[in-house]
């Protein structure tokens, strides 16, 4: 397929303003996306999405591994977290998503918008209602604190916006 030898790049390159990473960041979102199966039609757009959140959203695994320059990244809550306790909430959301808890369906949506997707753009694949996405979502974070015990320490793992 040839978007992803040329037009892909160009993509990128538009997207981080001819930054040296484009490649990285090319090379980051064909491993996200490998994971769902797109309409060979919907891949440019789907790509430039994925693209434009993980090269601009300081929270994304591109922007933590490729952009911090190892500094620790602030949180949205008052108090400060130690590694420990990040490395701990992250370990318990993947811990959840590869387990056969919950609901797939929910799990599958989520999966869907922290790899970069908007409400709009799940709709918009999947024909599920604004509405039904955001409640998915929400009952997602119950879910998790639920399973991770509840203990008061809750972070928020998925920013609905």
């Amino acid at each position: 397929m040839n978007f992803w030898s040329r037009e892909a790049y160009d993509i990128a390159r538009k997207v981080t303003s001819n930054h040296e990473l484009h490649a990285d960041l090319v090379h980051h979102i064909f491993i996200q996306m490998h994971r769902f199966n797109f309409k060979d039609s919907d891949i440019p757009p789907i790509f430039a999405r994925f693209a434009y959140n993980q090269w601009n959203w300081s929270q994304s695994e591109f922007w933590r591994t490729h952009r911090s320059d190892g500094e620790m990244l602030t949180d949205y809550r008052d108090e400060p977290q130690t590694q420990e306790q990040k490395n701990e909430f992250s370990d318990c959301l993947d811990t959840y998503l590869h387990s056969n808890d919950g609901d797939p369906f929910i799990k599958e949506i989520t999966k869907m918008h922290l790899c970069g997707m908007t409400f709009r753009d799940i709709k918009e694949l999947t024909g599920i209602s604004l509405d039904t996405i955001h409640k998915t979502i929400k009952q997602f974070k119950n879910d998790l604190f639920t399973y991770c015990g509840g203990d008061g320490a809750r972070v928020d793992v998925v920013q609905t916006t």
